[in-house]
């Protein structure tokens, strides 16, 4: 009987762990395929769903109306003294005289803690 040196045998894996993550691998991509497939065409199912020419148009006249308008807060009442927030409840506020809406403007400060130097005149 011939005694080989074992710490000089080279490794040789089997084919089972050679082959066995490009198995598992492929599993794993069929069954994404799968899943995918099967949320779409239960998707396309769905109750309240439309296809193609049934679907819902909206028309230029029933399109949704988009409002659009400045609002101010109103004054804070000051003859009471010192208010405590829950003593003013929800801000009241009304339409603004003006329409125009404010813009940043060049050496207004931006954000509280941003660097800027503030508005100085």
């Amino acid at each position: 009987m011939k005694v080989t040196n074992v710490d000089n045998m080279p490794l040789r894996p089997s084919m089972t762990v050679r082959v066995a993550p490009l198995v598992t691998g492929l599993f794993a991509a069929a069954a994404l395929v799968w899943v995918v497939r099967m949320s779409v065409r239960n998707r396309r199912r769905a109750v309240g769903g439309y296809a193609g020419a049934e679907s819902p148009r909206v028309t230029a006249d029933e399109g949704p109306l988009d409002l659009w308008e400045v609002r101010e807060p109103d004054e804070v009442p000051t003859d009471r003294g010192r208010l405590m927030p829950y003593e003013l409840g929800r801000t009241p506020n009304k339409r603004s005289a003006t329409q125009y809406r404010r813009r940043w403007s060049i050496g207004s400060s931006g954000g509280f803690g941003s660097g800027g130097i503030g508005r100085t005149g």
